[in-house]
């Protein structure tokens, strides 16, 4: 069976983040994401580490396995899995299951007291002229149901997430919107009405080489002027 294994290496990235900038600069967080790619006979898997400064300084945040039991194309039906061992904070093992035929994908998460955590369905379905990416949800303990939508419009995109929970009927909702600059830039803004919170993203693929630069400012929209926080991240291919 080794014999039979071929590996590829997968791209590796890592991160760093800054504090906000408005109140000195300084490191805030570093994450490593690194993996490997593996054959047995006609099934493909990866194996993929993270690292996270913050969640286990002193080891891996987590491994994970992923790979497809029937490797299907089109409408054909493709079963996918992905075994997550978590080993900071809540360790465990997260278990995803999907499957995939005639455009439409289904999803099973499960934890590793084989508890049921979200069932989940997407697609993409054409309103007019427009396509748009409908995918529903259900958040087993929390009991929440959830609807995230999103499309595209030339260089704009904007998406929308809506939560019900189900046992006090309460409704919280976000909206964000996304539009691709010239020169590798593109600009985000993500407004969470229940947080009082914006968020707004530049992401530059071009002010370096090999790297991508990420400017994201933290808005309450109660304390604007005073409130907003200001953070750079940093993320590389190695």
């Amino acid at each position: 069976m080794i014999s039979a294994i071929s590996q590829l290496s997968l791209a590796n990235s890592a991160e760093f983040t800054t504090s906000d900038l408005r109140s000195g600069a300084s490191f805030d967080n570093f994450k490593a994401n690194w993996g490997r790619k593996f054959s047995i006979g006609q099934f493909d898997s990866n194996v993929d580490c993270s690292y996270d400064h913050n969640a286990n300084k002193g080891g891996l945040k987590d491994v994970k396995l992923s790979g497809n039991l029937v490797d299907g194309s089109g409408d054909d039906l493709n079963v996918g899995y992905e075994v997550t061992r978590r080993f900071a904070g809540d360790a465990g093992t997260d278990v995803k299951l999907t499957a995939s035929t005639h455009g439409t994908r289904f999803g099973v998460d499960l934890n590793s007291e084989d508890q049921l955590k979200e069932v989940s369905a997407q697609r993409s379905v054409n309103v007019g002229d427009q396509t748009l990416d409908v995918s529903p949800s259900f958040l087993v303990k929390a009991q929440t149901a959830r609807l995230k939508l999103a499309s595209a419009f030339g260089k704009d995109r904007v998406n929308a997430q809506v939560d019900y929970g189900v046992e006090d009927k309460s409704a919280t909702f976000e909206v964000g919107y996304q539009r691709d600059l010239d020169n590798g830039r593109s600009l985000s803004a993500t407004l969470t009405p229940a947080d009082k919170n914006m968020e707004v993203e530049l992401v530059d693929n071009k002010f370096e080489d090999g790297a991508t630069w990420t400017a994201t400012a933290s808005v309450p929209l109660e304390d604007a002027k005073d409130g907003a926080k200001l953070s750079l991240k940093r993320v590389w291919a190695w």
